[in-house]
């Protein structure tokens, strides 16, 4: 992570001329929404968390606009939103593969825009399908339905620009570790409960028919 969480903690910040404000470090901040930082700063980049910049360029992020942000979302009637969800998968997604970029070279190909565009957006909808598969029972055949065609679909483009058949596969468990991460939060907890292992059964089941059709598309060119 790029911003300083050296911090002492929580801070306030007081002014004899202002109410007491209580700034927290991005990591702070993360901690107490419960996201992955590269989610927060795509909130505070879109505007929708107010976000203080110090004079190093750091940022901080006032605790009364954090819990007014998800009493915000809290309000629409949805505790566990799947766009977070989703949000915090990519995120997780993206710097993971500019973290180990080198050991990933592999299964990482060159696409044309429309291509790539293409491919960006398959990868998002298939994180939303897993979380879906999850958090909505009464979906999950149609889930696993749209997740097999876009299974196919990333098979038959590794075959078609080179990949390798076991690459490929190592691609796909990337992608099923950070979807656990995401939705067990193995970050903060190390003892998994009876919820933990049921959600850790259903990606299981969802990413072993995805694999299973990663390998049918591939071998079909």
């Amino acid at each position: 992570m790029t911003e300083n969480s050296n911090s002492v903690g929580i801070q306030s910040l007081n002014s004899s001329s202002a109410p007491s404000i209580t700034w927290l470090t991005l990591k702070e901040a993360c901690d107490f929404l419960g996201v992955h930082y590269t989610t927060l700063r795509s909130w505070a980049d879109k505007g929708e968390i107010s976000v203080f910049r110090t004079p190093g360029g750091h940022r901080r992020f006032s605790l009364a606009d954090l819990r007014r942000f998800l009493d915000e979302r809290a309000g629409h009637g949805n505790q566990t939103n799947p766009l977070v969800l989703v949000d915090d998968a990519v995120g997780r997604t993206v710097q993971a593969i500019h973290e180990n970029r080198q050991e990933l070279a592999g299964w990482q190909y060159n696409l044309s825009d429309d291509a790539h565009e293409v491919r960006r957006t398959r990868g998002r909808r298939l994180f939303a399908l897993a979380i879906a598969h999850v958090l909505k029972p009464n979906q999950r055949e149609r889930t696993i339905q749209e997740a097999i065609q876009l299974g196919r679909e990333y098979g038959v483009e590794a075959a078609s620009s080179g990949v390798t058949l076991a690459e490929t596969g190592r691609a796909v468990q990337f992608f099923r570790g950070q979807l656990v991460q995401t939705l067990l939060n193995q970050e903060t907890s190390a003892i998994q409960d009876a919820d933990d292992l049921r959600i850790r059964r259903l990606i299981d089941h969802f990413l072993d028919e995805v694999l299973y059709a990663v390998l049918d598309g591939f071998e079909s060119v």
